[in-house]
């Protein structure tokens, strides 16, 4: 058979791998092949990289203006492919000399294989950073069939694309159209090589704000970065695209710097106080819940980072408005520095720590000395930070992720304990400061967890086996069902933990000064919260549930499962959580904020 390939080269800003890939395919001993590259956007040296080879009339060269994804990408290639065979170079990758003829050998060898592919090297070989990957019959564990070890025959088929929704499985988005077409078919000889570094797709896809600000996605995202863990942003945020009612008229310019956390798009509270929004964004987020632009949802208007100085100069922003998390310091500490005379707002929440471990710690406390207000999320963190830098310039409180008033419904539903008699409690997240003995216990006064978010089904494991019928894995709870699904359980647990600082500020942890995001999913659902009793120690969160007996204290599981039966008790604190819900809101303190924004503006002209 005189079958050739048609190989796909999908690239973006891959300047740096792209002329060993193309190399390794002009070195093959098949030569009966054609090169389509699709330039996904590039930003960087690709073209003048490529342009070289162009003269080898087997390629041909596509650049599209926008990055359109590796789905669309794929799908101009094949509808503009020639031959029989598909094969696939992503440009950081590369092929063995004998890659192709193998692949043709084995497809060759009956019609009824749709699909080959051999085996594929993935090793670093570098004696300080040595690393495998283990592989069965060729798949790499836990990874779907790689693009650059796999062929298949030219089909009427085509990949799934980012419009439709985004996976780092190459199984969900292609490979499985061609299951009904034929057979897989695996050859054991090592014929090509997958790269690993950072800017793998795979691992861009599993920090999803990474992503979307990798590529420079404008719109919202159906997007599955982990097995168990699907967002469409497409229903999460579709209230909070275009313009928003007014309800306010304080025209401040403000210039988001750093990173927006958990809730990201209470931001638009702000719009609909009617400020205008800017946003510089820290450029690779350190966590996937770090939120940063573009983002899905209201009017933020982005500032390049490239020439950032010179775009704030154009804007003239009222105020800068800097925060929230680990890895925002050191973009913030240098547009303080660069923009004096600018008034610049300091907010951080997580975590001073980890700051000192990560050897940002001086930008933190320059920050917190040099701003011109500074934002603590509670009373206990401003006075642990006054241990360190002088009281200067003006503050004000209030947590760092706090969600939209929006999801705060009246759509309630009864709760499971008034029909079984036991007792549901609820986590969003992680179940943190449980131990197994402690589920047991809990098992034991029919006390039931209900864990939402089954992608932690690997840390939930344990648990499921040691008390089947009383832990419950949900999957994620969107926040517009907040109300509905959670106000069915009786409580929720917060994050227990023992301190021992004993009442001294130079002993406290973060645990101590936390504000857990999950204290406004409780309060949407008016839900008492559950968290350990540290009388006599300093612990933040104690005293903000214990001001407005709002939760459940207990020493020990016991203690807990006796307040946790007393009806009137958990009447009063559910009727509590009710009156004071609002106030675990964004939108209750944006007036405030405003307020304070404009109190800062003054101070700085003085």
């Amino acid at each position: 058979m005189n079958n050739r390939f048609t190989v796909i080269m999908p690239t973006y800003n891959q300047a740096g791998f792209i002329r060993r890939a193309i190399q390794s395919l002009l070195n093959q001993t098949l030569q009966e092949w054609e090169l389509i590259i699709i330039n996904d956007g590039s930003t960087d040296a690709t073209c003048s990289y490529v342009t070289p080879f162009l003269t080898d009339k087997r390629f041909t060269y596509v650049e599209n203006k926008q990055n359109k994804g590796i789905g669309a990408s794929i799908n101009q290639a094949l509808d503009m492919s020639k031959y029989e065979y598909i094969a696939y170079l992503p440009s950081d990758d590369f092929y063995y000399p004998n890659h192709l003829q193998v692949l043709k050998d084995e497809l060759d060898r009956s019609e009824e294989i749709v699909l080959a592919y051999t085996k594929c090297n993935a090793e670093i070989q570098d004696t300080t950073i040595r690393k495998v990957i283990p592989q069965v019959n060729g798949l790499f564990y836990q990874h779907c069939l790689q693009l650059v070890q796999t062929a298949h025959r030219n089909t009427t088929e085509r990949w799934i694309e980012r419009d439709e929704w985004v996976s780092c499985d190459f199984f969900q988005l292609f490979w499985t159209k061609l299951t009904c077409k034929g057979f897989f078919s695996f050859v054991n000889i090592e014929t090509s090589y997958w790269a690993s570094h950072p800017l793998q797709h795979h691992k861009i896809i599993a920090k999803f704000n990474w992503f979307r600000q990798y590529y420079r996605i404008c719109t919202p995202l159906r997007i599955r970065p982990f097995k168990f863990r699907f967002i469409d942003e497409v229903d999460l945020y579709q209230k909070y695209r275009g313009t928003r009612p007014l309800c306010g008229n304080q025209k401040l310019k403000i210039l988001l710097v750093g990173e927006l956390s958990y809730h990201p798009e209470r931001i638009c509270a702000l719009e609909e106080h009617g400020c205008e929004l800017y946003g510089l964004w820290m450029r690779k987020p350190t966590h996937d819940f770090s939120a940063v632009g573009p983002l899905p949802f209201g009017n933020v208007i982005d500032i390049p980072y490239e020439n950032w100085e010179t775009e704030i100069r154009k804007i003239k922003p009222d105020i800068i408005y800097a925060g929230v998390n680990i890895g925002a310091e050191i973009l913030s500490y240098e547009v303080m520095k660069k923009c004096p005379d600018i008034p610049f707002v300091w907010h951080f929440k997580e975590g001073p720590f980890l700051s000192m471990q990560y050897g940002t710690w001086d930008n933190l406390m320059e920050l917190y000395d040099k701003s011109d207000g500074k934002i603590y999320i509670n009373e206990e963190s401003q006075r642990w930070y006054e241990q360190f830098v002088p009281r200067t310039g003006l503050s004000f409180i209030l947590d760092a992720d706090m969600p939209k008033i929006d999801y705060f419904s009246s759509n309630f539903s009864p709760r499971l304990s008034e029909t079984d008699g036991a007792i549901h409690t609820v986590i969003p997240g992680r179940v943190v400061g449980l131990k197994l003995d402690d589920i047991n216990i809990l098992a034991s006064l029919n006390i039931h967890i209900h864990s939402y978010g089954n992608y932690l089904a690997n840390y939930n494991r344990e648990y499921l086996k040691a008390a089947p019928a009383h832990f419950h894995v949900h999957p994620y709870c969107k926040p517009a069902d907040w109300v509905k699904e959670f106000s069915k359980y009786d409580a929720g647990w917060l994050h227990p933990f023992n301190s021992n600082n004993d009442g001294n500020y130079l002993r406290i942890g973060w645990d101590d000064l936390n504000m857990p995001a999950r204290m406004g999913t409780f309060a949407s659902a008016a839900l008492p919260m559950i968290l350990k009793n540290n009388d006599g120690h300093i612990v933040a969160m104690q005293t903000r549930i214990g001001k407005d007996n709002l939760g459940v204290f207990y020493k020990d599981l016991q203690e807990l499962g006796s307040k946790l039966y007393e009806k009137s008790l958990m009447n009063m604190l559910r009727a509590n959580v009710l009156a004071k819900r609002e106030t675990f809101s964004f939108d209750y303190y944006v007036p405030q904020l405003i307020d304070f924004f404009m109190k800062v503006i003054n101070f700085k002209k003085q």
